[in-house]
């Protein structure tokens, strides 16, 4: 009976001592940081990397290289508050010198974390809604989503403010609060938070009226301010809408408009409403006369500068163009930072004062990747902006993958002859080999593009080019001709609607391209290509979006299919077409092998629906459609096929990285399953 009894002691004892096993006991560190040793006592491992960071940063700052009574004290400071902001309210820092450094002693004390948080006054189906407030400071500072929360009791009285802030941007202009209640867990580590709320009465808009002259409007604005009508009452939507009017009109040239608003005495309306006045004073129609560079930029920035916005002097004063032609300009690559100031010359003409930094004229730069169809790749680009104090750029790109080399030489002149076309004229060398056969190509391009209005670009392309294609393994017929020259010349406009061109997520896109061209090799024909292109994309909220498209392709010619080079024919299937085929591989295929013949003409269809898992990663489901015909037609379904998938996107800066799966559910003999994608940017 007696050993039982001290047993059962035993485990007593070790039951009470469980706690101490279950965390890591503080210990002594000794570290070294920039030249500073420093003795850490009673720091637990929790904190032992947050504790070096924070010393690391504070030492640096100083500057000091030997320690000091001064030092000492800063680091023992600085130390404590990270531990109050981190969740250890008692937290204490003592700190000495000895031996040549500083020895800090720390009493963690017990680590806290919020626990329920309760509001009382207002609904309790507005909890969910308001704790973000009372706690927002925090998860600032923590930059992730931690299991529980720390809690800070001078986050919480921030956020008690914050709270209140949010009830009077409801209306409840005299919102208030009591000091917040915290009860603390004997047992436990949780601190429970109780706030109570004292809303008031719920003010809300009345009667918006609209004073002053408003005929400059384009728009309708009395249903801008009809819709405030029996909206909560805050003073940030009443000057949003005020911004908002004022806005307007400067855009469309009265740049000293200016409109105020004041709320009606006297004639407060039932269930609390405020009426308010609107009144708007337009002044003087502004035109832009002059354009004034600053004479520190270089003859080449300000030669380009000066064509870019000459285009908007004689004009009235307008934000939005002169946002498109500060876009252009920065397009160049010339300029860093571009500052546009209109200044009032008198009572209705201004100038547009230009200054800026300018970029780095010489790059150079070095990329490689790996992606489906090309596999691996390695390149590099080098250019010169401000080439020769013109104003133009040269550019040279060379990449090597596993389908085979391309280089080009590329200059641009961003403002031709002083107007506001881009001139871009670029040589191009390419040795290309797929399946069963090589093709070597040099090329020459010209192209003019105008960039018409923010949303609209018109270009007109010339092109000629000597090309060789070789095969052992595939017919004349197959191949087409062997040797070939093409001149061709077209032109294509474009209409962009989307909120970005990488990752769009709102608006259109429309396109149409034509080309005329002649062949002059071992086939003489004639053709004429043809390319519509149309998407949407739609954010149902901000985790779905949905996004569809159409696109066609015709190549009409002089003679049939078989007379056409392999390299001018039309392909389908691939990352960014029909996604349950390889890149190419739709349609008629080689009789000895796999090679993909092509055709005339070509049509896809496009249906994707994605969600944002977390930011910059998302998850997508795709249904594809699509054909290869031998006759040319504009979306022609001939022989329709289908791809039905999965896909992953991660937003980088340059456009996603994006890896997709499509299952070909309709897949005839020999044909594969599916295909897997590895590839940058959008599908369409």
């Amino acid at each position: 009976m007696m050993r039982f009894f001290q047993l059962a002691g035993l485990f007593f004892c070790l039951w009470l001592a469980a706690p101490a096993f279950g965390q890591a006991a503080p210990q002594t560190r000794v570290v070294s940081l920039n030249g500073i040793t420093l003795e850490l006592n009673g720091v637990s491992d929790a904190m032992e990397e947050p504790a070096r960071l924070l010393l690391e940063k504070q030492i640096g700052l100083s500057g000091d290289q030997t320690v000091s009574p001064p030092l000492a004290d800063d680091l023992a400071f600085f130390l404590q508050s990270r531990y109050l902001q981190t969740g250890y309210e008692t937290a204490t820092v003592d700190w000495q010198l000895a031996a040549g450094k500083v020895v800090l002693t720390v009493d963690e004390g017990r680590r806290r974390y919020v626990g329920k948080v309760t509001f009382e006054g207002v609904e309790a189906s507005r909890n969910s809604e308001l704790q973000p407030y009372l706690v927002r400071q925090t998860k600032q500072r923590e930059g992730r989503k931690p299991k529980r929360l720390p809690f800070v009791e001078a986050d919480i009285q921030a956020g008690t403010g914050l709270v209140v802030r949010r009830l009077q941007a409801d209306g409840y202009l005299n919102a208030a609060a009591e000091a917040p209640v915290f009860t603390r867990d004997a047992k436990g580590d949780s601190v429970d938070i109780l706030l109570v709320l004292k809303p008031g009465p719920q003010t809300l808009f009345g009667e918006v009226r609209l004073a002053g002259d408003l005929s400059k409007f384009k728009e309708d604005v009395g249903k801008k301010a009809a819709n405030l009508s029996g909206k909560p009452f805050n003073e940030v939507n009443l000057e949003t809408l005020r911004k908002e009017l004022k806005g307007n009109l400067q855009s469309l040239g009265w740049y000293r408009a200016e409109v105020t608003s004041s709320l009606v005495t006297g004639e407060q309306q039932s269930g609390g409403a405020v009426p308010v006045v609107l009144t708007v004073l337009p002044g003087e129609l502004f035109h832009v006369t002059e354009v004034r560079l600053n004479k520190g930029l270089s003859n080449g920035a300000q030669r380009v500068a000066r064509s870019v916005f000459l285009t908007a002097t004689q004009q009235r004063y307008a934000p939005e163009t002169l946002d498109l032609l500060h876009r252009r300009a920065l397009d160049t690559g010339i300029f860093d930072r571009l500052d546009v100031e209109p200044a009032v010359l008198s009572s209705n003409t201004m100038a547009l004062q230009i200054t800026g930094q300018e970029a780095k004229p010489k790059t150079l730069g070095f990329f490689g990747g790996y992606e489906t169809f090309k596999g691996p790749f390695l390149g590099a680009e080098a250019r010169h902006v401000n080439f020769m104090d013109t104003g133009d750029s040269v550019g040279v790109r060379a990449e090597a993958s596993t389908v085979g080399l391309d280089g080009s030489l590329q200059w641009t002149d961003p403002a031709i002859f002083g107007s506001r076309n881009v001139l871009a004229v670029s040589l191009n060398a390419e040795t290309f080999s797929f399946k069963e056969y090589e093709r070597r190509t040099v090329a020459l391009r010209n192209t003019l593009t105008r960039r018409i209005t923010r949303r609209v670009t018109a270009e007109l392309f010339q092109n000629t080019s000597l090309s060789a294609a070789e095969s052992t393994m595939l017919t004349l017929e197959e191949l087409g001709p062997r040797d070939y020259s093409i001149i061709s010349g077209g032109g294509r406009l474009t209409l962009d609607f989307r909120d970005n061109p990488l990752n769009p997520r709102r608006g259109w896109l429309a396109g149409i391209s034509m080309e005329a061209g002649v062949d002059k090799g071992d086939a003489d024909l004639r053709f004429v290509r043809t390319d519509i292109n149309a998407s949407w994309y739609h954010p149902f909220n901000e985790k779905w979006r949905m996004a569809v498209a159409a696109r066609s392709s015709s190549f009409n010619s002089s003679e049939p299919v078989t007379e056409v080079p392999i390299e001018q024919r039309l392909f389908n299937g691939g990352a960014t077409t029909v996604r349950s085929f390889s890149e190419r591989e739709m349609g008629p295929e080689s009789q000895r092998g796999s090679t993909p013949l092509g055709g005339l003409s070509t049509t896809v269809l496009n249906a994707e629906l994605s969600y944002m898992v977390i930011s910059n990663l998302e998850v997508a489901g795709f249904v594809d459609a699509g054909s290869v015909n031998e006759e040319a037609s504009l979306f022609s379904p001939g022989d329709l096929r289908y791809a039905i998938g999965m896909g992953i996107r991660y937003q980088l800066p340059i456009g996603p990285l994006r890896i997709d799966y499509g299952y070909n559910p309709n897949r005839k003999e020999g044909e594969k399953a599916g295909a897997l994608h590895l590839t940058f940017g959008f599908a369409f």
